[in-house]
């Protein structure tokens, strides 16, 4: 049986770079500055000189061109066939085995310069060899290779002529030189139509350690003015980085912005996989010398490396916030409300770490916004309820009552303060609801009970088609004449009865088979108080009666955000009719 070989077909692999791969064909520059670099890399295991990168940009009417220089290993005769005419092979992978320090491709990187040019040309001396070679490759898939007597310096030159159409000039070039080739830790002369300008290339950013210089780095790549920020490095030394803390809150599912090197180069800067979801207030500049690009070099490789460096990242990130609250504990407290909700999400992963900063947490309270250290050293019994409409409801009886009530129907609220309440003794912690006050309200005298229970009785039955419980209180402020209560159950219960009301028959079965519409029963807590509820009291018209109470019960329930049913509208509209027509 022979054997075959597969036909590339190069203008459709072109197209996968460009279309799917790369998500610019300005990426080109990158895979030129990585060659490169590498090549430089190479000679140094082997040699002593001074390395050097040059990139020199033409431009007239008729032309725009590249060249891309440097005195790196270069290549023998053999090994530009070799991995310049093979789509895959690596000249890195091949000339060393341990290739650790590189990220490069030569031949696929290469390659992306066809997404640019019609024509690709390589002149290189290698440094093992006396002899140049000139190779030539072109977009139909031929190539030829020869000889090149003219060039006696060790290193390699890529002469690209850009395609008419390709919308490209010094200033695009300038900076693509800039995000991929500042960092590489060599300077990258550059010559526009033989002049020479400012070359690229700075000390790296992440070893910086001017408050200045930090501040400038942040301000640059993340758009922030940052006040904190700390160094960091992993036990192996292979990642080292600046992460910076937002200076103002963010909401807490925001996509986090990393900006990301690998070996210097420039991968990303929407690394959203490097930290743990919790630290979304923090935007990390990172080298990395253990991570791996994916085959576009434009995201990392999820692999085991990324996951022990984010298990790091997290440690350090605690560590730095732990030791702030020693050196600079206001710093701690402003970040802390800053980023509230990030910190909750936290500490109900890490109870340690729960311990160590719950009362620097800020809740809503009906005295204002207020730590929970603030809250325990006012009162001894932290109520909270899972609610922010019910807290609503019952902020100015809880006010008038002097009792301190907190609002935790925000994220993680609720599940936070059942966690404290797991260690710290030195407080009662109790969720509660709106019958909770309902309870806890003042009762009525035994004469004042004996006076209305018959009346009370009576408007229990007004209500009755509403399944509402009616209950005479007593409470403060005296401007709220009735309080409604009706747990989330019963919430659903009159949802789905809503359903069965409006709907046909099949459509109210299915209600019925989800959930029973008899179930639900609400309360209805009247001030003895209130003026309003005073003349209901004292009213002996049955039908004035029945309209007050039927206002106060929608006046309620509206009061409470509660859900208004079709037939509780209607009877609404009918008692502001009958009041109009009254007049």
């Amino acid at each position: 049986m022979s054997k075959s070989v597969f036909q590339v077909n190069l203008s459709g692999i072109l197209k996968i770079l460009s279309d799917s791969m790369y998500s610019s064909k300005n990426v080109f520059i990158r895979e030129l500055i990585q060659n490169a670099v590498d090549a430089i890399k190479f000679r140094e295991l082997q040699d002593q000189f001074t390395p050097h990168i040059l990139v020199e940009f033409y431009q007239n009417e008729q032309d725009k061109g590249l060249i891309f220089s440097d005195n790196g290993i270069g290549l023998t005769y053999d090994e530009v066939n070799e991995f310049l005419s093979k789509i895959g092979a690596s000249s890195k992978s091949n000339l060393l085995e341990n290739r650790k320090d590189f990220i490069g491709q030569f031949g696929i990187g290469l390659l992306s310069c066809f997404m640019v040019s019609d024509e690709i040309v390589v002149l290189s001396k290698s440094f093992k060899s006396q002899e140049a070679v000139k190779w030539t490759g072109y977009i139909d898939g031929t190539y030829h290779t020869e000889y090149n007597e003219t060039q006696s310096e060790i290193g390699t030159k890529i002469i690209l002529k850009l395609r008419p159409d390709f919308e490209f000039n010094f200033e695009i070039l300038n900076d693509l030189l800039l995000l991929y080739g500042e960092f590489v830790g060599y300077k990258i002369h550059v010559e526009y139509n033989g002049k020479s300008k400012k070359a690229i290339g700075s000390p790296m950013a992440w070893n910086e350690k001017d408050n200045d210089k930090i501040q400038f780095f942040g301000n640059q790549f993340f758009g922030e003015t940052f006040t904190n920020y700390f160094h960091l490095k992993t036990k192996d030394g292979k990642n080292s980085g600046i992460a910076y803390i937002l200076p103002k809150p963010v909401h807490h599912g925001s996509q986090q912005q990393n900006r990301v090197y690998i070996k210097n180069m420039f991968i990303t800067d929407e690394a959203k996989n490097i930290l743990p979801e919790w630290a979304f207030f923090v935007r990390l500049l990172l080298n990395s010398e253990s991570l791996s690009p994916t085959a576009s070099r434009e995201e990392i490789y999820s692999n085991d490396e990324l996951e022990s460096l984010k298990n790091e990242l997290e440690i350090a990130i605690k560590n730095y916030l732990i030791d702030l609250s020693n050196s600079n504990p206001i710093a701690l407290k402003n970040i802390i409300n800053n980023h509230n909700v990030a910190f909750k999400s936290l500490c109900l992963k890490d109870i340690s770490f729960l311990k160590f900063v719950f009362k620097w947490f800020t809740f809503e309270t009906n005295f204002g916004n207020l730590t929970l250290e603030e809250i325990k050293q006012m009162k001894k019994d932290v109520l909270f309820i899972d609610s922010i409409d019910g807290f609503r409801q019952l902020v100015p009886i809880a006010i008038a009552s002097e009792v301190m009530l907190i609002n935790s129907g925000y994220i993680y609220d609720t599940e936070v303060l059942h966690k404290i309440s797991e260690f710290d003794f030195q407080n009662q912690y109790q969720e509660i609801t709106v019958e909770f006050f309902g309870n806890i309200l003042n009762d009525l005298s035994v004469e004042e009970f004996n006076t209305y229970e018959t009346k009370v009785e009576n408007l229990k039955y007004n209500l009755k088609e509403f399944k509402c419980f009616v209950e005479l209180k007593k409470f403060k402020p005296i401007s709220i004449p009735a309080l409604f209560y009706m747990d989330n159950d019963q919430i659903l219960g009159k949802d789905l009865n809503n359903i069965k009301e409006d709907s046909d028959d099949f459509w109210a079965s299915i209600s019925e088979s989800v959930y029973s519409t008899d179930t639900f029963q609400s309360k209805l807590f009247l001030n003895l108080e209130n003026p309003i509820v005073s003349k209901l009291l004292t009213t002996n018209n049955n039908d004035t009666e029945k309209i007050i109470l039927e206002m106060l019960y929608i006046n309620a329930l509206m009061m409470g955000h509660y859900p208004v049913s079709a037939k509780e509208l209607q009877m609404m509209n009918n008692n502001i009719l009958n009041i109009i027509n009254k007049i």
